[in-house]
Order: C-alpha cells, then sequence, then structure tokens
C-alpha cells in the first residue's frame, strides 16, 4: 500500500509540468487497443496502405504498446523516485521512442496520400504527435541535472 501511495503521490506531483508527456500515452495505447479490437482496421482506408505494406496491424500494435509502456515507466520512474538522477534521460529515450513510432506512422500517412489515394488530413493528425514528442525529448534533457533542485 505504501508504494502505490508513493508512486501515485509522485505522479500527481508531477503531472501538471508533465501534462504533455501523459497525454502521449492516449495515441499509443489508444491505438494499441483499436487495432486489437479491429485487426483488419488497414483495410478500412487507403490512409493506412503503406502502414499495411510494411507490417501487419499486430506487429503495429505492439510497436504501439511498447511505446505507451516505455513512456508509462519514464514516467512512474520519474514520479516516484526523486533522486533518481537518470529519470530524465529515460524519459527523453522514452520521448525519442514516441517520435520514432510516430514519424513512422506520419510517414506511412504522407505516402499513402501520394499514392494510395489516402486522406491528407491523417498527415497532420499524426505528425502532430512528432512534434509533441519532440518537445518532450527537448523539455527531458533540460531536466538533465536538476534533480535535487526543482525537477524530478
Amino acid at each position: 500500500m505504501i508504494v502505490l501511495r508513493r508512486v501515485y503521490d509522485g505522479v500527481a506531483d508531477h503531472f501538471k509540468i508533465r501534462a504533455s508527456e501523459w497525454v502521449m500515452l492516449w495515441p499509443a495505447f489508444g491505438l494499441w487497443f483499436v487495432l486489437q479490437l479491429d485487426p483488419d482496421m488497414f483495410t478500412t482506408s487507403p490512409s493506412f496502405a503503406v502502414l499495411a505494406d510494411w507490417g501487419e496491424e499486430s506487429t503495429w500494435a505492439w510497436f504501439l504498446f511498447g511505446c505507451g509502456l516505455a513512456r508509462l515507466l519514464a514516467l512512474t520512474i520519474n514520479g516516484t523516485f526523486r533522486g533518481f538522477v537518470f529519470s530524465p534521460h529515460i524519459r527523453a529515450t522514452a520521448s525519442l521512442i514516441g517520435a520514432a513510432v510516430w514519424s513512422q506512422v506520419s510517414l506511412g500517412f504522407l505516402m499513402a496520400w501520394l499514392t494510395a489515394g489516402g486522406a491528407p488530413s491523417g498527415v497532420i493528425g499524426w505528425s502532430t504527435m512528432v512534434l509533441l514528442e519532440i518537445v518532450n525529448t527537448h523539455r527531458s534533457w533540460a531536466d538533465v541535472g536538476k534533480q535535487g533542485l526543482d525537477a524530478g
């Protein structure tokens, strides 16, 4: 019970300043979940044509789950262990993983728009995730060396 309280308090204390990182759990776990519900989702729209060429829905689902899990672990470590000096490094790594995954999704949507009749709106939506992850990476690296001060 004490461990759960410590995790909760740490997360709650840092949630506001890490909100954009917490928000990035939604697309990762959300898309993983809908790919579990609809394992044939890529056949529903030409916007998914290139992603389908690169891998099956189940493969993409596990990449997304890994992306979300990396983020969740990084944020839990960040909030729970204040003195852990590598917390910003772990958060930055999670953000870089996110940027890598979302850049591939964005590229797939861009290529599908250019070659397969996909919708250009997907390019804007998914590339927004890449931009958020770049900001998150910058913020994480800016926290390096601040443990014991006000970051953590």
